[in-house]
């Protein structure tokens, strides 16, 4: 709290009642005989009433009228009592004790804003008022406001020094001055100021606020804990209190309280959903699902319960019980609710699930029958937009539109369907209308995560890498530090080969989530790249204290990996064939320290681990896969051969022994056999993309760069996200079409190229950029990339009709006699233009 900048957000709920009502006895009525006597009672004081209203001045009427509302407030009738004070500003102004009294009415009733308008309206005509300047500067001290603490704080001092009100708030500023400027000695100093100052003033809620402050970032927090509970007697209702309370049970690790304290806030802010998700957690966390589905139908049953409340009941059920339980609730919903149109809601969750157990054309009969005699409304536009996915998800592109475009007809600023048209545009390259959508979205939804990761893969396909970083970075900052969007920005960074600031985005995610096995292994990975074998070590505890087979497993892989890391071969590959044996059952811990054996020179060790395994397991066509492997590497192709087919006959659907096969009969030059492989493979799975990706290879060694063209637009059309593919569709439409329309799609495919220091990528981008005449710009990206690809004669030709278009024809003919050289066992069509170019160049007179 002391640390946080300036901000006028709440902090809490419910502020202490510092200021009674001043009230005034009741008085008795006396009671009048009859409606008739009553009436007459009525019309007189009416009259009467009248009558002096004409002769009185404006000071008494507004003093009639403040009387008057101190008489409701004695009775207990507040929101008259509100209204005859404002009758009194009406006569007069200046009213001291009224805007008083009014004032300290709205600030109990938790009406800060306008409580605090009236306070300073009251210093503006009386500014020698000091309980007025102290209730300012505490209640901008609870709203974090600092300018106007120490503008009142001050002003409170001189007015009465000694007073302990004053004394807290100048506490609290010099405290907070000494936590900006990280001086520890000063926090010490005023913290212990504050513990002296509560023992003479206990009931100052600010001074008791300083001592927490200071206890619980000092060595014993837990010592905070009494002052905590103090000021919560004071101030039962204080958001921010019980919420320190929690955090410090969190801290101090005291589980059983923790649950207690969750649920006491639970029901003193039953309107706030994040402590019911928060509660429902630590059910789980605690394994206890009973409690937790208790509470969540508690909620979906309450007289205030409405479609989400029922809804994280079916997810609850869905996700942790069972999918029949989650359909016999939304049986009963639909029952309940046959004539409500939540039915139709409840209705398409149920084909939803259809749709996810593989009933996919149930699914969307039904989503359409639903949505036949639906009205139009929002919830009616969200099961189209559902309906849309699923429509696309069955590769019905055209009617997926069709049903976004009728959405976004009917409001043009649904997020949903904003969000779902982008994701199209954004497949189909069309960058600048995604980003359109996106803006338009993020202004409905400006801390949507999701809009501002769609934004950040825009950009980042355009070309605009520190765009995309940017909202990579807000995304992450708008989840709180959540372990998905940490990932996500922390591998953009590391691609960028910014491993420090990736580095910085995952400690602060562990901060966060500290048990997130992925955000430990992601810190593990660059700690091993580094040779922080201590940092490594460490989140390989961290690893094991979570206690599952994964997390123990990748533990141990961390710890073999330092060994090795530190040229400890043999301990770190004993390490991991103990794994090994103690996972009899895990070929990943297997195939890991077999690789490891192999990479260090221990081929009959890796084989004689193979063998055992195969021993026990002789059917297993992972192990089987392996033992093919092991014979190619240890140069038995045959053998190899003889298992890959084995394998290909019996699981004709797999694609691994294919590749390993293609590789191995490709090595040996067999091309025909080769494309025989391939061939009966993509007759049995014609749309594999790994087969195709194999078939657009073996089609562009052969020269067949039309069909290689065509099978990479398909595989691009599936998933147009594909870096490889991408850059293999652009490479090819610029080195092998001359049309403007194929170098125009090819530059369009490559934006997302720009910048990137990946030397393949570096070649196509460069090139593209020399095809349209950015010479100088394909210059920064032709050279590094010839100059990592030293052995690649097509990477070097491009190098070479740079070089010979800018005139700088020694560096040309270098690069065009390597050209031939790199490439005179090869029939590559570059060839024969490096040797035109090359003669040319001979023929030239020299200057």
């Amino acid at each position: 709290f002391f640390a946080q900048p300036i901000s006028t957000s709440g902090i809490r709920d419910t502020m202490q009642r510092r200021h009674p009502h001043p009230l005034v006895p009741s008085q008795t009525a006396h009671r009048t005989r009859g409606a008739a006597a009553r009436s007459g009672a009525a019309a007189l004081l009416l009259m009467v009433t009248l009558a002096l209203s004409g002769c009185q001045s404006s000071e008494e009427k507004a003093e009639a009228f403040y009387q008057s509302g101190l008489q409701l407030l004695a009775a207990g009738d507040e929101d008259r009592a509100l209204v005859e004070f404002r009758n009194v500003f009406q006569y007069n102004g200046f009213h001291k004790e009224a805007r008083k009294t009014y004032a300290d009415i709205l600030l109990t009733r938790g009406e800060y804003q306008e409580a605090y308008g009236q306070y300073l309206r009251l210093i503006e005509q009386y500014p020698d008022m000091v309980d007025v300047r102290q209730t300012l500067a505490e209640t901008a001290f609870d709203l974090g406001d600092w300018d106007q603490v120490e503008l009142h704080g001050q002003a409170a001092s001189k007015l009465a020094p000694e007073d302990p009100r004053s004394r807290a708030i100048l506490l609290a500023l010099d405290y907070r001055q000494a936590v900006m400027a990280n001086d520890a000695a000063a926090q010490a100093r005023w913290g212990a100021a504050a513990a002296e100052l509560v023992k003479t003033a206990p009931d100052s809620l600010v001074a008791r606020r300083v001592l927490i402050d200071w206890l619980m970032v000092g060595d014993t927090p837990q010592s905070a804990m009494p002052e905590i509970d103090a000021a919560l007697t004071l101030d039962p209702d204080s958001f921010s209190l019980h919420s320190m309370k929690l955090n410090l049970l969190s801290q101090i690790g005291v589980t059983p309280a923790f649950g207690v304290q969750l649920r006491t806030m639970v029901d003193l802010f039953p309107t706030n959903e994040d402590l019911k998700s928060a509660l429902v957690s630590w059910y789980m966390s605690q394994d206890d699902l009973d409690n937790a589905e208790a509470f969540l139908r508690s909620e979906a049953k309450a007289e205030t319960a409405g479609l989400p409340e029922r809804v994280a009941l079916v997810q609850f059920l869905t996700v942790l019980r069972s999918r029949d339980a989650a359909r016999a609730e939304l049986a009963a919903l639909i029952a309940a609710d046959a004539q409500s149109p939540d039915a139709n809601l409840y209705r398409a969750l149920v084909a939803s699930m259809d749709f996810e157990d593989g009933e996919t054309a149930k699914a969307i009969t039904e989503m359409e029958a639903i949505l036949a005699s639906a009205a139009p409304s929002d919830q009616t536009r969200d099961l189209e937009i559902i309906l849309s996915d699923m429509l696309r998800q069955t590769g019905q592109d055209a009617r997926s539109d069709a049903l976004i475009a009728k959405v976004l007809g009917e409001d043009p600023t649904n997020v949903a369907a904003l969000k779902a048209r982008a994701t199209r545009l954004i497949s189909q390259d069309r960058m600048g209308d995604a980003i359109v959508d996106l803006r338009a979205a993020q202004n409905q939804s400006p801390d949507d995560p999701e809009i501002m990761t769609l934004l950040a893969s825009a950009f980042q396909r355009d070309g605009s890498l520190d765009l995309a970083g940017e909202q990579l970075a807000k995304a992450f900052k708008a989840t709180g530090s959540a372990p998905e969007q940490a990932l996500r920005y922390a591998a953009f960074l590391r691609a960028q080969g910014r491993d420090a600031v990736a580095e910085t985005v995952l400690t602060d995610a562990r901060r966060v989530s500290p048990n997130d096995p992925d955000i430990l292994v992601a810190l593990a990975e660059l700690a091993l790249q580094s040779g922080k074998w201590a940092v490594a070590q460490d989140l390989a505890g961290a690893l094991r204290q979570i206690d599952q087979p994964e997390t123990i497993r990748q533990a141990q892989q961390i710890d073999a990996a330092i060994l090795l890391g530190q040229n400890k071969i043999d301990e770190g590959i004993d390490l991991l064939a103990d794994q090994a044996n103690a996972s009899s059952g895990d070929l990943r811990a297997l195939a890991v320290v077999m690789t490891a054996q192999m990479r260090n020179g221990k081929t009959q060790e890796a084989a004689a681990l193979l063998a055992e395994a195969l021993a026990k397991a002789p059917e297993n066509a992972e192990l089987r896969l392996m033992d093919a492997q092991m014979d190619a590497a240890l140069g038995r192709p045959a053998e190899a051969e003889t298992k890959l087919r084995a394998l290909i006959a019996d699981a004709p659907q797999a694609d691994a022994p294919v590749r390993l096969l293609l590789g191995l009969l490709s090595g040996q030059g067999r091309a025909e056999d080769a494309d025989a492989v391939l061939t009966a493979a993509l007759t049995r799975q014609p749309a594999n993309a790994t087969l195709l990706w194999l078939q657009a290879g073996r089609l562009e060694q052969k020269a067949d760069f039309d069909g290689a063209i065509a099978i990479y637009e398909t595989l691009y059309a599936q998933n147009s996200g594909d870096l490889i593919i991408a850059n293999n569709l652009a490479s090819l439409l610029t080195t092998y079409r001359d049309d403007p329309a194929s170098l125009d799609r090819a530059a369009n495919i490559a934006r997302r190229l720009r910048g990137t220091e990946v030397p393949a990528l570096q070649d196509t981008y460069g090139w593209i950029a020399y095809r349209r005449g950015n010479l100088d710009e394909a210059l920064r990206y032709l050279e590094p990339a010839a100059k990592a690809l030293s052995s690649d004669p097509v990477v070097q030709f491009h190098l070479g009709m740079l070089y010979a278009d800018l005139g700088r024809t020694d560096e040309a003919a270098t690069q065009f006699r390597l050209v031939l050289d790199l490439g005179k066992d090869r029939s590559l069509p570059q060839l024969e233009t490096a040797k035109r170019r090359l003669a040319a160049i001979d023929a030239a007179p020299k200057p």
